[in-house]
């Protein structure tokens, strides 16, 4: 027991993985939250067209929805402040005073 005092449970030969640099494209992925959105809101808004909505309305529509996921994620994370900031750009963008 005193033998393997101070040693590291790493072997010698194993190096510490380095951080990758922020636009390494090894660090960026595509996950199915970054193309499911693309895929689905077009199509949302095509179905909304076809059954009546009105094409001013649709973006509206779809932006308030992609807000409300916002809002659920951060408040699923935790982030407070970030609510609070996401809260003051949805009113300040819809207008209402």
């Amino acid at each position: 027991m005193a033998e393997a005092a101070g040693r590291r449970a790493v072997p010698e030969n194993v190096s510490d993985p380095v951080p990758a640099a922020a636009g390494d494209p090894a660090t960026t992925r595509l996950t199915m939250a970054h193309v499911l959105p693309l895929i689905l809101f077009p199509a949302i808004g095509t179905v909304l067209f076809a059954v009546g909505m009105p094409v001013s309305g649709i973006p509206l529509f779809l932006c308030y929805c992609g807000g409300i996921g916002a809002a659920v994620t951060i408040v699923v994370t935790g982030g407070r402040r970030a609510l609070l900031a996401l809260a003051h750009g949805v009113i300040a963008a819809s207008g209402d005073k």
